[in-house]
């Protein structure tokens, strides 16, 4: 893995809560998707704002 996607999948797991709230991750097409024990420990803001980010979405 290159410097640049690891230091990427490092901030994108300290922003949705850590890999302890990371119950499962797949990716669907050009997404990557996460779905999480408690969804209240995403730091939804910061995500959105980084470079490699296009968007973060929660579903029920």
């Amino acid at each position: 893995m290159s410097q640049k996607y690891e230091k990427l999948s490092k901030e994108i797991i300290e922003k949705v809560g850590g890999s302890n709230n990371i119950n499962n991750v797949y990716h669907c097409q050009t997404r990557l998707r996460f779905k999480l024990i408690d969804e209240k420990k995403v730091n939804e803001e910061a995500l959105k704002n980084m470079d490699g980010v296009a968007t973060v979405l929660f579903s029920g």
